[in-house]
């Protein structure tokens, strides 16, 4: 069942500049009419991969900084300390999930989560010798 596909019917308004992105097909509680459900089993109209999801925005930073750190007893080398900042999702951007494909029920086309991760940031201390 989760490989069947609707018939389309009506072209949807398809936008991500509206206020309401949960919406992503534009039409609210009648996401549904621009789309007809086939029977199960059956494959609608509706190509696979016909409407892709918004937009997924995320960037990612890391700074590293060497610093020399003593002699090693055998000689003359020296170890580092290495200081590492890793940021994920480094200016904290909403992404928002795929809008929902059961066609049975209410909510069809709305989106009710949020894909990826908020903001990360983790340091750490590494001892090169």
């Amino acid at each position: 069942m989760g490989a069947d596909r609707p018939d389309q019917i009506a072209a949807p308004h398809l936008s991500s500049e509206r206020q309401n992105r949960e919406d992503y097909f534009g039409m609210g509680a009648d996401n549904a009419q621009a789309f007809f459900s086939t029977p199960s089993g059956r494959f609608g109209t509706l190509g696979r991969d016909t409407f892709r999801g918004p937009a997924y925005y995320d960037f990612d930073f890391a700074l590293i900084k060497d610093t020399p750190f003593g002699r090693r007893v055998s000689g003359a080398e020296r170890m580092d300390l290495q200081f590492r900042g890793e940021f994920f999702n480094l200016f904290n951007i909403v992404n928002m999930g795929l809008p929902s494909n059961i066609m049975t029920g209410t909510g069809f086309g709305e989106i009710s989560k949020t894909a990826g991760t908020s903001r990360q940031i983790q340091f750490s201390l590494k001892l090169i010798y």
